[in-house]
């Protein structure tokens, strides 16, 4: 049992170090504590407006979704990753006690969150003074929590456990990525069958113009949602037994049945961990370690310099993985956005697909997009170790950094043009279609010259694992910050023009040449200041 307990405790802290970077630790500190202001303040308003049931049934539905989501995102870099391998592989260890170690320590995060943010509920039953209905939150919603994450893990699981027979890492992210896309649009589809209200009705009925509409939609919500989880017998079981103010039978046997289940989940899991840990950690680390990559010498430096942009994503799986969700996200939300469209889900109240001005929202949500998961923020952090090639060697750092913008803003015309595409293939096409291509292309380029400038100048190169590199890197709130001001004041300049009387042609004209000419002072700039100014000396 202390073995059990020392394992667990090593691998809870490899997973998650604490930030070293005091930015990064500002940055979560504040996103926690939005998140917690945000979510009490929606507490407060269920309290008020709507019954202890409600109340209940709304922190069973944020629980859920939150522990979905963290294991989600958590389980690709704790319970299914192999960075322990090598350390832990050789000793006299189970690797049933390993897979269990990784299992407990992969939970501890999202059921710690998740109930952390129960608090104000907590709160706001002790008040009422519903002490029962407390106590019995803080029994019985970690085990829902743990029965939803264990469910979500097995699933995950079964690719898992024939991990070493994937030829590389990226198809193994996308089999998981699609799995999780899957498991979610079964869950909607689920639900939907189960309304008894039209999707399409619900949104035309939502309105946030005004502090008493806001109530009004959120009543509406609760109620929607009592109304289709009563449609669903078993959900519909467990929420009232819940949700009731007693101890029944049936609430004991209900608990007594989550935790069987749970218990055999959880040795499934660790059983589908531990059945070829050998060969997935084996497998996994000589990927890592061992990569099959050619080199072409060119005459030309920018073909050498490109390649060499190719051969730093290609160092990882998980650059390459997100290389395929900065070209796949914007078509995907583009495609789902049509759609939506054409079925009436979006009301027609929002004057969205009013003729002039569907192609304008249709093509800044594309630009936004390509601009929020984009991979110009990082280039020199995603180097790691070997950043200090760039300082030792005698690199041109002009062709170095174009290279890098070039190869981000290729990534983006490819995921803005596909996005069109589809946008044709809908039936909207038309002239104006092409002055707009053209000024997303320019502002996606004009994005992608900006945001590599602060981590040229500090790059975040002592990481261990690439997500620390890319997504847990404060270098990409501030690349943010340097990129997003020109792509808004154009989107504003743009819808400015339009709502003035100016001819949806003739703005997105004026716009087009205005872009033009910014991206043009853009480049000058940056490319004189990388050659002569103080960006060159890194």
């Amino acid at each position: 049992m202390k073995i059990q307990f020392q394992l667990t405790k090593f691998l809870f802290s490899t997973f998650y170090r604490k930030q070293t970077q005091p930015m990064m630790q500002v940055v979560l500190i504040i996103a926690c504590f939005y998140l917690f202001i945000q979510l009490t303040i929606i507490n407060a308003f269920v309290f008020f407006l709507g019954s202890t049931q409600d109340l209940l049934l709304y922190n069973l539905l944020i629980s859920n979704i939150l522990v979905f989501a963290l294991i989600c995102y958590l389980s690709i870099s704790t319970v299914f990753n192999y960075y322990e391998f090598n350390a832990l592989g050789s000793l006299p260890l189970s690797y049933e006690k390993i897979a269990s170690a990784k299992l407990i320590s992969s939970l501890c995060v999202p059921l710690g969150i998740t109930m952390l943010l129960q608090l104000p509920t907590l709160l706001f039953l002790i008040l009422d003074g519903k002490y029962f209905i407390a106590t019995k939150l803080l029994m019985v919603l970690p085990i829902i929590n743990v029965f939803t994450a264990l469910m979500m893990l097995f699933v995950l699981s079964l690719i898992n456990r024939y991990r070493y027979r994937f030829k590389n890492k990226l198809t193994y992210l996308i089999l998981n990525t699609f799995t999780v896309l899957l498991m979610i649009a079964v869950v909607i589809a689920y639900f939907m069958s189960k309304s008894t209200l039209n999707i399409t009705e619900l949104f035309s009925q939502i309105d946030l113009s005004s502090l008493t509409k806001c109530k009004e939609t959120l009543v509406l919500l609760l109620n929607y949602s009592q109304e289709t989880f009563q449609g669903m017998p078993m959900i519909n079981l467990i929420i009232l037994t819940f949700m009731s103010e007693k101890i029944t039978i049936s609430f004991l046997l209900l608990v007594v049945f989550i935790l069987v289940i749970s218990t055999l989940l959880y040795h499934l899991i660790k059983r589908n961990i531990s059945k070829n840990y050998l060969k997935n950690g084996a497998s996994d680390n000589n990927q890592a370690n061992t990569k099959k990559s050619k080199a072409y010498i060119a005459k030309g430096h920018w073909r050498n310099y490109l390649q060499r942009e190719l051969w730093v994503i290609n160092s990882d799986a998980y650059f390459k993985m997100q290389v395929v969700l900065t070209i796949l996200l914007p078509s995907v939300i583009s495609f789902i956005f049509l759609v939506a469209i054409q079925n009436g889900v979006i009301p027609d109240n929002l004057n969205i697909t009013k003729k002039g001005i569907f192609d304008k929202y249709f093509s800044y949500l594309v630009l936004f997009l390509c601009c929020i998961n984009n991979i110009s923020g990082t280039p020199y952090s995603r180097e790691g170790k070997y950043h200090f090639l760039i300082k030792s060697l005698p690199f041109d750092h002009y062709i170095l950094y174009l290279s890098k913008v070039g190869f981000a803003s290729f990534l983006n015309i490819i995921a803005v043009l596909i996005s069109f595409l589809i946008y044709a293939l809908f039936g909207y096409w038309n002239m104006e279609s092409m002055v707009i291509l053209l000024v997303i292309t320019c502002l996606v380029i004009c994005y992608n010259l900006l945001t590599p400038l602060f981590d040229m100048k500090n790059p975040s190169t002592d990481w261990t694992t690439p997500s620390q590199a890319i997504k847990s890197n404060p270098n990409v709130l501030v690349s943010l910050l340097f990129g997003m001001p020109i792509p808004v004041i154009i989107t504003a300049i743009h819808f400015t023009l339009l709502w003035s009387g100016v001819s949806p042609l003739g703005s997105s004209c004026i716009v087009l040449s205005i872009t033009l000419v910014t991206t043009m002072v853009l480049f000058i700039l940056i490319t004189n200041s990388i050659r002569n100014g103080p960006f060159v000396r890194l």
